[in-house]
């Protein structure tokens, strides 16, 4: 049973209980241990705090649930979405997560003995290492995003932390994809967790779109949405994806920042991610470690700068939009051969269809995006050359340039140089050269595409 003032806040907030929630509550509070699949924003978190809660001893000052995110980002997000609920009932919550400081956690742990900890599971195993994290009162046990956690990749660490925990009560996992081996798990952790799913597909509150573009175009697209003012989180298969295309949008003055810089401390990207959610960047750029669970309200797009390797991360990256019944909208950009994959491993219930700018909105003015013209950016629709694509905002069409920057006949340096030498004025051959210097550093490391014509 939940609590009465858990159960009273919950429906301050929501008029009814999502699927996942309504078939968890109960049997959770009563102490099963299950796998709860369901679509990412479909209220998971709750569907997991809200019973859990209810089955602390409010009387003990100790640890009683441990909750493992496979990510920084993850982990403080639902630390903080826990704790007005466990505030309600006297409860504190712990967030250990890496890149923030080691001993001011310890000596909170310490201090506040929280019943609640939520953490990454380097930093936890950290913590119980130091003798800062005592673990002989857990009794319940929740794996976040549990597909990208209880993996091949973190099984030492995982046999571990079992063994540093006691005979738990309750085992639970979430994701919204399956692929978890619950035989493994039960030899992990003692318990037997019985899967309840309310379906894995995508809401169909998400348009799933795509625009074939080359390598070469793709960070144009980024560009232009950049430039309307279009809110996106983009998501990068590598590190060094990632990084390329920032610097290539900071050289083009857009509004962007990252979270999948693991060199970055994790103050900075919880900068970032505050900064994305207030309105204040157009892009946020991501790695799909990085951008597990990321929950950010109204989320109109999600662009997959680089085609997802398989149809649980492109879930995955999908549920950062249309959350909770909101409208949202997924671009895949990709060459011919990268949109055939995609299509090949999307189920047939989810339709993907050409992108069209006209679908996305300006977030300043929340009107579809549109050019200087009056018309909305032109892509290239002809399906006969599928890799290419043009961006009204990077590259004005002939027709529509000023006289000035046309370059005529006789106007270019090779052309410049000849006069001054038939000339045979030593002083204009040199200031023809010195222009022609300053524009080459003025356009070094520039993209060919981003740069003048020599004038």
């Amino acid at each position: 049973m939940i609590l009465p003032e858990l159960e009273q806040e919950f429906n301050k907030h929501f008029d009814s209980k999502t699927p996942i929630q309504e078939a968890l509550f109960e049997p959770l509070a009563d102490g099963q241990s299950l796998f709860g699949l369901a679509p990412t924003g479909s209220g998971k978190t709750l569907a997991f705090a809200l019973p859990l809660l209810s089955r602390l001893d409010l009387k003990k000052k100790s640890h009683q649930l441990l909750i493992l995110a496979p990510s920084q980002e993850l982990g403080a997000q639902l630390a903080q979405e826990i704790r007005p609920y466990a505030a309600l009932i006297g409860v504190k919550v712990a967030a250990l997560i890496g890149g923030a400081n080691g001993k001011r956690q310890a000596d909170k742990l310490k201090k506040e003995k929280p019943a609640v900890v939520v953490g990454t599971l380097g930093r936890i195993q950290t913590m119980i290492d130091g003798n800062a994290l005592k673990t002989k009162d857990f009794s319940m046990l929740v794996v976040d995003e549990a597909d990208a956690t209880l993996t091949e990749e973190h099984a030492s660490e995982l046999e571990k932390l079992a063994e540093s925990l006691p005979n738990l009560q309750q085992v639970s996992l979430f994701s919204a994809t399956s692929g978890v081996d619950l035989a493994w798990v039960e030899r992990l952790f003692g318990q037997s967790v019985k899967p309840v799913s309310v379906g894995q597909r995508s809401p169909e509150t998400i348009g799933h779109t795509y625009l074939h573009v080359d390598g070469r175009a793709n960070h144009k697209v980024l560009i232009e949405l950049a430039r309307r003012h279009v809110q996106a989180l983009v998501f990068f298969n590598s590190i060094n994806a990632l990084v390329a295309a920032q610097a290539a949008l900071r050289h083009e003055h857009a509004s962007v920042m990252s979270v999948g810089n693991n060199e970055k401390s994790h103050l900075k990207r919880a900068d970032a991610l505050k900064a994305f959610k207030k309105g204040d960047l157009d892009l946020l750029l991501a790695t799909d470690v990085a951008g597990r669970g990321l929950d950010i309200t109204g989320l109109p797009l999600v662009v997959n700068a680089q085609v997802p390797r398989n149809l649980t991360t492109y879930l995955h990256r999908s549920g950062r939009t249309g959350r909770a019944g909101e409208k949202g909208q997924v671009l895949t950009l990709g060459n011919d051969h990268d949109i055939r994959l995609l299509k090949q491993y999307l189920p047939e219930d989810l339709p993907l269809e050409k992108f069209s700018w006209g679908s996305v909105a300006d977030k300043k003015t929340n009107k579809p995006v549109v050019s200087t013209q009056g018309k909305t950016p032109a892509v290239d629709d002809d399906s006969d050359r599928p890799q290419a694509v043009s961006v009204a905002s990077t590259r004005r069409r002939r027709d529509d340039k000023k006289p000035s920057s046309v370059k005529k006949p006789g106007q270019g340096f090779a052309a410049r140089k000849a006069a001054a030498k038939k000339q045979e004025d030593p002083k204009a051959l040199k200031k023809v050269k010195q222009k022609h210097q300053a524009r080459k550093k003025k356009n070094k490391g520039k993209p060919k595409w981003a740069t003048k014509h020599d004038q």
